[in-house]
């Protein structure tokens, strides 16, 4: 909680500087038949504030449920991170989204999330075209017949995980520990790095890295937008030494090194044949632990 209120200062802090745009408060309703109900909040911030607030207090789904009483059960329009956007409920919407992908929605991330996982370069890239995208060969890396080499890798990571951080304790709160275990998964998995220290050393500046996610967008030194930028440069400055540790290792051995899923990135060209640069596989590599990171241990949390 401590990092939304130092934020909240800085958010104050600005609005004295700017009192004729921050002092006018309004629905901002719009007109337009063809937006969906629902309001952008107050200027700049939109409604970021009421959603990290939800967040800390584990209760992100409180968020849309009320807005979904308020204003619609099927879909409501809000404004998060600096960005407008209609949120789409339930069964239906789901269904509406996940079966035209690539049709009538697309895949899309928001200028806050790019700015801190991305490598700066790529980061300016991604401003002027749409090249934000995982890579192409990834449905082919992850899809059941090649994840079924993992399956007693995961096993025996499962249960090691257990008895050194579940078996020792009275009580156990599944999602962090959740998180941890999907971390070190995804560095075997992906990467081929099983030593738990090292792990261990990135996971910590990865945990600020996310918590940038819900912040004012205020790059000043003490707000959780600048601590994330910082653990963003340390982390790809890690992963950095990887790829070339890795890329050292394809040239000297050949088919005997590590055949995981960043060899596959760096053996892999663009569309257009150009070899992908460093900053880029960083930046790839970066957003797959951070959607495994959420994604995978939302899902064990619940089993």
């Amino acid at each position: 909680m401590d990092l939304f209120f130092s934020d909240l200062l800085y958010l104050i802090l600005f609005s004295i500087s700017l009192p004729i745009v921050m002092l006018i408060i309004y629905s901002r309703k719009s007109s337009n038949p063809n937006l969906p109900p629902g309001t952008l909040g107050w200027p700049v911030i939109g409604e970021t504030l009421e959603f990290a607030l939800a967040c800390q207090r584990e209760k992100p789904a409180k968020f849309v449920k009320d807005r979904m009483n308020k204003y619609s059960p099927q879909v409501f329009k809000t404004s998060l991170l600096e960005a407008n956007m209609s949120v789409i409920c339930g069964a239906s919407g789901n269904k509406f989204l996940f079966s035209n992908e690539d049709k009538l929605v697309v895949s899309w991330w928001q200028r806050l999330m790019k700015k801190i996982l991305c490598f700066p370069s790529v980061f300016d890239e991604t401003l002027v075209r749409d090249n934000f995208k995982p890579p192409t060969f990834l449905p082919q890396f992850l899809k059941p017949e090649a994840l079924q080499h993992y399956i007693a890798v995961m096993d025996s990571m499962a249960g090691e995980h257990i008895k050194i951080y579940w078996s020792p304790r009275g009580e156990v709160k599944v999602f962090p520990m959740a998180k941890k275990y999907s971390f070190a998964l995804a560095f075997r998995v992906f990467m081929s790095i099983a030593d738990p220290r090292y792990v261990e050393m990135i996971y910590h500046p990865f945990q600020i890295l996310t918590q940038g996610f819900l912040s004012v967008p205020i790059d000043i030194p003490g707000t959780a937008f600048n601590r994330a930028l910082k653990a963003s440069k340390f982390i790809h400055g890690e992963l950095l030494e990887i790829i070339r540790k890795r890329k050292m290792e394809l040239e000297q051995k050949g088919e005997s090194a590590p055949r995981d899923l960043l060899s596959h990135m760096l053996s892999s060209l663009h569309e257009n044949g150009d070899v992908k640069s460093e900053m880029e596989i960083s930046t790839q590599v970066s957003c797959l632990l951070f959607a495994t990171h959420h994604t995978a241990s939302s899902v064990i949390t619940f089993m």
